[in-house]
């Protein structure tokens, strides 16, 4: 019921459409093009408006002709956005946040996938972040999320867009440093230093470090055993730990030449795959995980880049160099039970390193270009074993001796995921833009080789896949004399490659394979300053034609009759929907911000489960939100010579459907179910004190019980249950109430 082929290919999508591909060739003129100063000067004066590289250029969210939502520092400390979860409830039609074995889920209008397929790139500096995405990074001076297919200046596996963190840079100018503490609810203690020591006239030198502690807010019960025995667990089972340091050098050559060096190391130690179960519809949202031990993932990355930027008349060759290793170890209690049955042990190895040079012409006339190439190869190495215990006896007495006291005796050690991958990506792209009067015409085109191999080291099979795509942008914008209203259309393009998974088929020769995702997006958008410049709106409406989307699922072996579990291609899709965002200082010391979003999503004519053979037509397919929402509220003023805020802000994240549809049908013993509904509303203030600060907040307010993600998963606990269903519900359940004060002092 799906396409298992994985031919080498080549594609030219939309090419033809692309009525920018003469004007292909782009940039700011003289309606668009302002200096560094004068862009930030605009940026200053207009609530939400601030400097973003989305288009890899400075320019201002205003001059961007698509859907750009960006944070600022200020922003992002009094909203505590901090992490991808974060990220996730502010942006309306996005849905992000951290899977259970820490791992990104996230989909944007409707576009990318949860588990192991992913559609959406993060970024930190530029750099495409592959094993640690949701790692905590520190010291960002921004975080843009880019809305839509972003294949042209961005590649691969941005398919939905990106997440892109922007961190300081050191400044030669000035010797400062900051020291932060928090403390909350669950033993949660959090600790930061940052220092800025300039090396001369022209160089700078910048460390951050953080250490983080908290115990959660899962509780594992530790209920006796069948044998009458408590597991030996802390009760904590959501206890973390995580620590880090990043070292940062900038400094500026003879010649103009500057240049940009960091490394970081980030070290992880956390709960994995701690599921809340579920076993029907009638959710309790329960924050007690009955386990027979508390898994973990461990977690240690090092990370280096280089960025040398070098002036030749009047174009700049930059060059962005990256290399980065993340090894981890995940432990799994597949049952999810309290007695020892069957474990999932998972070290992995991510090795990346990326090359990208572009050429691009200097920011002054209304013709603007940039040219460049990107190299990539990725390796990831899994190394993972099923471990069969003791108690496994319980599920089938009659293949086991009767079951002893040492229930958690290894019965048997089964390779599960022995495995290696590599991509290796080399893409070539142009970009530019022509400005005349008050339009700018720009456009792009991508060609994008990618080779993907995997081989199981258990079974001896493999695959290897190679193919070519060729992706197209344009655009057309509209700006008024005073650049205050932008008026724009663009058509984007987007892709995820093939791969393979490391299930085969019975009889078959090479890894089960899957073929690449497209997308071609249409959007058409506004975006304003309104009211003397105290209202800053953006509204954008799209429409996206989503093909052979990829998804993982358990897929019928036709010799067999069973099940392999895998990524394949169910079908297409349709995505439409409107969003907006805005922000308003209603008064001088009161603003208001905040966005909703609509999805109308459906699985096209002709699509079935390749599970079960439903007819999937006009249903809503996984991971999509119809309606989402953010609200934020803020005050400052005064008290003498301090300064205070007070900030209270709501989220909101409607009906989202899940994978349950591709594995049941309505009016069977087991419904299709959608993870419901929620609403967290948090609460800030906040007063400085010059060069102390002071701040307490509460985060979900009302203690909403929500899942972060939610799914169906095969019930391993079997017989251990009697009258249970064979397939149950699995949740990541999201923060609790939870109370922070914090304190910083910076010199």
């Amino acid at each position: 019921m799906f396409d298992l082929s994985t031919n080498s290919r080549a594609s030219l999508r939309g090419g033809a459409s692309l009525f920018g591909l003469l004007g292909v060739l782009a940039a700011s003129g003289p309606a668009f093009a302002q200096s560094s100063a004068a862009q930030e000067a605009a940026a200053e004066q207009t609530p939400g408006v601030i400097i973003v590289t989305a288009r890899k250029r400075a320019e201002t969210v205003l001059e961007v002709p698509e859907s750009v939502t960006a944070f600022g520092q200020e922003t992002l400390e009094r909203a505590n956005i901090e992490d991808i979860d974060d990220v996730g409830l502010a942006v309306p039609n996005l849905q992000l946040s951290t899977r259970a074995d820490g791992f990104p889920n996230v989909t944007v209008r409707g576009l990318g996938g949860f588990g192991n397929t992913q559609g959406v790139g993060f970024y930190l500096d530029d750099v495409q972040l592959f094993g640690d995405a949701s790692s905590r990074f520190g010291d960002i001076e921004r975080i843009e999320v880019l809305k839509g297919p972003q294949g042209i200046l961005y590649g691969g596996s941005n398919i939905g867009g990106a997440v892109k963190f922007v961190s300081a840079r050191p400044d030669p100018g000035v010797f400062e440093g900051r020291i932060a503490a928090r403390a909350g609810t669950d033993n949660y203690f959090d600790g930061e230093l940052e220092l800025n020591i300039p090396l001369g006239e022209d160089w700078a030198f910048k460390v951050f470090a953080f250490g983080e502690t908290d115990d959660g807010f899962l509780v594992n019960p530790r209920t006796p055993r069948l044998n009458g025995q408590i597991a030996v667990a802390d009760e904590d089972i959501g206890h973390r730990e995580q620590y880090g340091v990043r070292g940062a050098l900038f400094g500026e050559l003879a010649g103009g030449t500057e240049i940009y060096f960091t490394a970081r190391y980030n070290e992880y130690d956390g709960p994995n795959n701690a599921w809340v179960r579920e076993t029907d519809t009638n959710f309790g949202y329960s924050n007690l995980i009955d386990l027979s031990y508390n898994p973990r993932n461990e977690r240690e990355t090092l990370g280096l880049t280089g960025h040398i930027d070098i002036p030749i008349g009047n174009v700049t060759l930059q060059s962005i160099t990256s290399y980065t290793d993340t090894s981890s170890r995940r432990e799994t209690d597949l049952d999810i039970q309290n007695e020892f049955v069957l474990d999932l042990v998972r070290p992995e190895e991510f090795d990346a390193f990326t090359q990208e040079i572009r050429l691009s012409s200097d920011s002054g006339g209304p013709f603007e270009w940039q040219v460049g190439a990107y190299y990539l190869d990725l390796t990831r190495d899994l190394d993972s074993n099923l471990l069969i215990r003791e108690a496994f006896c319980y599920l089938d007495p009659g293949t086991c001796a009767p079951l002893g006291q040492d229930d958690d005796v290894l019965l048997a050690e089964v390779p599960f995921e022995i495995s290696r991958r590599e991509r290796e990506q080399l893409a070539a792209f142009i970009n530019a833009s022509y400005t005349f009067g008050q339009i700018e015409l720009s456009g792009g085109l991508r060609v994008d080789n990618t080779r993907t191999s995997r081989a199981n080291l258990d079974t001896g099979l493999d695959g290897e896949n190679k193919e070519t795509v060729v992706l197209g942008r344009a655009s057309i914008a509209w700006q008024n004399p005073d650049e205050t209203t932008l008026l724009y259309a663009t058509f984007s393009q987007g892709f995820e490659p093939a791969d393979f998974s490391l299930s085969n088929l019975t009889g078959a020769n090479t890894l089960l394979g899957y073929g690449e995702e497209t997308a071609d997006q249409i959007e058409i958008g506004y975006k304003g300053r309104l009211l003397d410049n105290s209202l800053f709106l953006t509204v954008a409406a799209f429409y996206i034609a989503y093909n052979d989307r990829q998804f993982e699922l358990q897929a019928a072996d036709p010799q067999t009759g069973g099940f392999v579990e895998g990524v394949v291609n169910v079908g297409d899709s349709t995505q439409m929907g409107v969003e907006f965002d805005l922000t308003w200082q209603l008064t001088n010391n009161l603003t208001l911000s905040g966005g909703a979003g609509y999805i109308d999503a459906e699985w096209d004519d002709g699509t079935f489960s390749p599970v079960t053979g439903r007819d999937l037509s006009g249903v809503q397919p996984p991971n999509v939100a119809s309606w989402s929402g953010s609200a934020a509220l803020e005050y400052e003023g005064d008290i003498g010579l301090n300064e205070f805020f007070i900030r209270g802000q709501a989220r909101y994240k409607g009906n989202s459907s899940t994978n349950s549809q591709f594995f049941d049908a309505p009016g069977d013993e087991y419904p299709v179910f959608d993870n419901p509904s929620y609403f967290v509303v948090d609460l800030a203030a906040g007063i400085d004190f010059g060069s102390f600060k002071i701040g307490a907040r509460v985060e979900n307010l009302f203690d909403e019980r929500y899942f972060n993600d939610l799914q169906e998963f095969p019930n391993f606990a079997g017989s251990l249950n009697p009258g249970e269903p064979g397939q149950i519900i699995i949740g990541t359940l999201g923060q609790t109430r939870r109370f922070i004060v914090s304190a910083g002092f910076e010199f």
